[in-house]
């Protein structure tokens, strides 16, 4: 997985992070050393460290805690949840748009990374760096550039392995856009129709 960019600031979640990191800390010192108090013949106090807790709390949050409504209802979290598995068809200008070919995307996701993996009728791609935005109006634009690793047969057919670029647009649980492939290695380019299927 990688890192993704997102037109909206997160400057909300972390400065809760380490507020409640402080007091969590804080809390669990002030209990422990009451604790060492009452003990006979020891003389000495804990200090549990804050970045320790916000380190633990980030990666909890990054991880399951973002996909929770109630901090989007917050206005917390504005980080669309796109995790799932996408399918339809795609059409090429390699076959002049005139037949349509399976298409899967498969998009795994945490609050701040990103893998976008695509399986075609004879390819693969996976994704290497990703931007979402969700302040331009419409839907979820989802733009993303990708290495496209071909299966052996495609190779009989003049095509080669390539890195690409797809734009694309996620209105509910359908997506809908285009790719293009770097003219250098393949000139082609094409659409995507695909809806949520898990």
């Amino acid at each position: 997985m990688h890192e993704y960019s997102l037109d909206v600031e997160h400057n909300k979640v972390y400065f809760w992070l380490a507020v409640i990191s402080i007091l969590i800390s804080g809390g669990i010192s002030s209990f422990l050393n009451a604790l060492i108090i009452t003990i006979p013949f020891i003389e000495f106090t804990v200090s549990i460290a804050a970045i320790g807790v916000f380190g633990a709390l980030y990666a909890i949050f990054d991880k399951y805690l973002w996909k929770w409504k109630i901090f989007k209802m917050l206005g917390l979290v504005q980080t669309p949840n796109l995790n799932g598995t996408w399918e339809g068809e795609f059409k090429s200008s390699y076959h002049d748009f005139k037949e349509e070919f399976p298409a899967v995307l498969i998009i795994e996701q945490t609050w701040s990374k990103i893998c976008i993996r695509g399986k075609f009728n004879y390819s693969t791609s996976t994704s290497y760096t990703t931007s979402l935005k969700i302040n331009s109006g419409g839907g979820i634009k989802l733009m993303y550039s990708y290495y496209n690793d071909k299966s052996p047969q495609s190779y009989k057919e003049g095509m080669s392995n390539h890195r690409g670029y797809g734009s694309l647009e996620i209105t509910n649980d359908s997506i809908t856009g285009y790719y293009f492939n770097n003219p250098t290695t393949n000139a082609n380019h094409g659409t995507l129709t695909l809806s949520k299927c898990s």
